[in-house]
């Protein structure tokens, strides 16, 4: 389960694009700003089961992908957390032409290697990462989340946000600790280490 988006108001509202932030929406460019940060969601309902992104036949492929084209494209990647069914992504790209390059490739390359894993599945497995904008709609749940995020507090808790994502997806109950007193002292640049105390710790 997604955690409910963090930092989301009036006026960052107007820095968002994609997801349920715009369904229903007129039609409008995405916002971009190669100085800052963008958090960036991918969902998928069907991604369950021997779908799921985080099956131990598509999480390594998926993070090699994700490596590949970040070098391809001179993206950073601050924060990554696979879920199962979406992703969560803290980046930065030079520019808009990166960008679309990046999430084009990651996108179509994600559908492939889940689907591609699964008899009578319905994309077609392909030799290259492009594959019909059609088929990556198949696949994913409606246009990709994004929202510029500004390097400060800002930054700071999607950065805080995203690990939380990642935790919950490999099973530590995050929310219920946080809510029997439990608090984040530290965390590690890959999200991986979690320090906490109770009360009074």
């Amino acid at each position: 389960m997604q955690l409910p988006l963090p930092g989301l108001s009036r006026k960052t509202g107007a820095l968002a694009h994609g997801g349920d932030h715009t369904r229903g929406k007129r039609k409008s460019r995405r916002p971009f700003d190669p100085k800052q940060a963008l958090h960036v969601v991918l969902r998928s309902s069907g991604a369950r089961g021997e779908l799921s992104m985080l099956h131990p036949r598509h999480r390594d492929p998926i993070l090699a992908l994700l490596n590949r084209l970040k070098q391809r494209w001179g993206v950073a990647v601050y924060r990554y957390a696979n879920v199962g069914n979406h992703l969560h992504l803290l980046i930065r790209a030079k520019s808009r032409a990166n960008w679309q390059g990046f999430i084009r490739e990651l996108s179509g390359g994600i559908a492939m290697i889940v689907t591609g894993a699964k008899k009578g599945n319905a994309l077609p497995r392909a030799q290259g990462l492009e594959l019909p904008e059609t088929a990556r709609r198949a696949f994913w749940d409606g246009l990709v989340y994004t929202r510029i995020v500004r390097f400060g507090r800002d930054f700071r808790m999607i950065a805080e946000y995203v690990c939380k994502n990642l935790w919950e997806g490999c099973g530590i109950p995050i929310r219920g600790l946080l809510a029997k007193g439990y608090r984040i002292l530290e965390i590690s640049e890959d999200g991986a280490v979690l320090v906490s105390a109770g009360r009074g710790g």
